[in-house]
């Protein structure tokens, strides 16, 4: 069985979704979670600045986003 986690921000796009099972062959259940917003904590923030920073310094040192995609892939399979 898989997984799969979506994040809606309407709630009107949840109810569209839930039709999808009745309307196909899929067979799927749902489960509702609220996000709470989760504040960073001054570790994480300053961390985050500081990698801001190395950054507008050296633009040329990130990493391009298909780049960390394939990365990921290679590492976790996703």
């Amino acid at each position: 069985m898989k997984t799969i986690t979506i994040r809606l921000e309407y709630d009107a796009d949840y109810e569209l979704l839930k039709k999808i099972p009745a309307e196909t062959k899929f067979k799927a259940g749902f489960e509702t979670f609220e996000d709470e917003d989760e504040d960073l904590t001054d570790k994480e923030f300053q961390m985050l600045e500081e990698r801001w920073e190395r950054y507008k310094k050296n633009p040329s040192s990130g990493t391009q986003l298909s780049a960390f995609k394939k990365e990921m892939k290679k590492k976790y399979g996703v």
